[in-house]
């Protein structure tokens, strides 16, 4: 179970824990009923995080069943009830049985109810979820690796293959990523060469293909197998979008914002627009178009359609200057950037982010592939409504090779550098560069 997990689990026992004191002491108390309960409800949390620390009820892995998971909580519970029941023995202190039995009674379902919902939606999100991964390293820890893989099948990880580390390493990656499909690299090499990592990374971000170091502990790290399970060893980030917790950062982020700009904005902004574009032309109010996402799978982008409907036509061409086919409405909506707005429909669903490498249309990747070699490394993340080169100035439509070069620089830059803080700015200057227009914006 992840740290982040064990904190949320941890903050809502304590809740639990006082929410359920507060049920089966309802009746007011006299004055000094009062100070004893008060006694009793200190006690009984500094006695939880006590045996927090020492017995740790959060290590749930993957591969236990509900029964064991029910067990194992229920036994925490009844020391926790022992150690409860050592408050009345040895300060004999006084309290109602009756009204100590409905609290753990409220606090064992509150309880129970938290580990049981953790445990079936990591069940569902770990589900079929299987990555084959490549060994790099021929040493006791490479050993280690493969032997935890074999014997914990319920991680999601399966071994593939295990090349040793020599001077043409990379060779044999790129043959053997070629002919069988790999979701993951991890090096078993301890001091791997800061050219041979960053050739390495290159290859992985170009193959969307996640590269993990993992080195002997103790070391400074974080665990990469199976979380709370013993490990054969401790995780070097490579990037930090690698990292869960930083994925789920991310992720609320994106929720937080796209669920604020649908509730302030998008509400009865989309219906003026859509009246607007109705009267303008004929044709649809939204305007889907299959472009590349993470780990270049298409999905539907939704826009407002800001050009006229040609029948027949399913060829992809870039809006130009001056284009023809935009339309009236069509002219503003692309200036000021609002045609962009439905996209935050596609952040809410999972299929973009807020912040990232803009989504290419299918054609218009196709177009630069053969051209621009580390193209397909921008698709490593989710596609973003906004991003690094659009607020740099890269938007709209690529008139020439360096224009693409240069989207594709600073889309590997955000991929490679990715902070919290980095969103939070592209954010801001979004804004500005919204504010300000762009001579793009066409």
């Amino acid at each position: 179970m992840s740290y982040t997990t064990k904190i949320i689990l941890f903050i809502a026992d304590i809740c639990f824990l006082n929410l359920a004191f507060y049920g089966a002491f309802a009746s007011p108390p006299n004055s000094g009923e009062y100070i004893s309960l008060i006694y009793l409800i200190v006690y009984s949390n500094l006695a939880w995080m006590f045996l927090v620390l020492v017995a740790n009820p959060y290590e749930v892995t993957k591969n236990w069943t509900v029964s064991r998971v029910t067990k194992s909580q229920l036994i925490f519970i009844f020391i926790h009830l022992l150690v409860i029941a050592s408050l009345v023995i040895f300060f004999e202190k006084s309290y109602s049985a009756w009204k100590i039995l409905v609290v753990y009674l409220i606090f064992t379902l509150f309880f129970l109810a938290a580990r049981l919902i953790v445990f079936y939606i990591r069940r569902i999100l770990t589900r079929e979820v299987i990555r084959n991964c490549l060994i790099i390293g021929d040493n006791d820890l490479a050993k280690e690796v493969r032997r935890h893989f074999l014997m914990n099948p319920a991680d999601g990880y399966r071994f593939v293959e295990s090349i040793d580390f020599d001077s043409h390493f990379m060779e044999r990656v790129q043959t053997i990523t070629a002919s069988r499909e790999i979701h993951q690299i991890i090096c078993c090499v301890p001091n791997v060469k800061k050219e041979e990592l960053k050739e390495l990374i290159d290859f992985g971000l170009n193959s969307l293909i996640s590269v993990k170091i993992i080195v002997d502990p103790p070391s400074s790290g974080s665990v990469l197998l199976g979380e709370d399970e013993r490990t054969p060893g401790l995780e070097i980030p490579v990037l930090a979008l690698d990292e869960p917790r930083n994925q789920l950062i991310k992720r609320v982020f994106d929720l937080v914002g796209s669920i604020l700009v649908l509730v302030l904005v998008l509400w009865w902004l989309i219906p003026i627009l859509a009246i607007l574009i109705k009267l303008d032309s004929k044709g649809p109010v939204f305007y889907l178009q299959p472009r590349n996402g993470r780990n270049n799978k298409p999905f539907q982008c939704i826009k407002l359609r800001s050009m006229v409907v040609v029948e027949g036509s399913s060829d992809f061409v870039q809006a130009t200057r001056q284009d023809s086919r935009i339309t009236r409405i069509g002219k503003f909506l692309r200036k000021s950037s609002l045609d962009e707005f439905p996209q935050f429909f596609n952040v809410l669903v999972g299929d973009m982010s807020l912040i990232g490498p803009r989504p290419h249309p299918i054609k218009l990747n196709e177009q630069f592939l053969p051209l621009i070699s580390n193209l397909m490394s921008r698709h490593y993340v989710k596609p973003g409504i906004t991003g690094l080169a659009q607020c740099m100035g890269f938007r709209g439509e690529t008139r020439e090779l360096g224009d693409m070069e240069n989207r594709i620089r600073l889309d590997r830059y955000y991929i490679e550098n990715w902070s919290i803080w980095l969103d939070f700015k592209i954010v801001i200057l979004t804004v500005v560069s919204l504010i300000r227009g762009s001579e793009k914006a066409y």
